[in-house]
């Protein structure tokens, strides 16, 4: 009795943190149209660029920015600082309804 009783906790308590993980990861990242973007830009940094500046060129509303500097991070797997080097390749997921004019043509 006493090994069932074990087995079941260890169950539940799996099961408990795969449901916290799972809570935890989904609202960020469901609201985010750009880590469901099909779509990507391919920069290099240049040697004054961050990534809100790169942010910034693909996205015509200010207030997007944060989300592409978040889809910038998961998609290059880049640290959660989001630091970059000078000559790295990174892909930009893109929205074509939010790309700024300029970047259309």
């Amino acid at each position: 009795m006493k090994k069932r009783k074990k087995k079941t906790g260890r169950l539940l308590a799996r099961l408990l943190l795969i449901a916290l993980v799972a809570a935890m990861v989904s609202p960020f990242h469901l609201g985010n149209g750009y880590l469901r973007s099909g779509d990507f830009a391919t920069v290099e940094v240049a040697r004054k660029d961050n990534i809100r500046t790169i942010a910034s060129r693909y996205t015509a509303r200010t207030e997007d920015v944060d989300e592409l500097v978040e889809a910038i991070i998961e998609v290059n797997g880049l640290p959660a600082d989001g630091s970059l080097r000078a000559g790295q390749s990174l892909r930009v997921p893109i929205l074509k309804d939010r790309l700024p004019k300029l970047a259309e043509k």
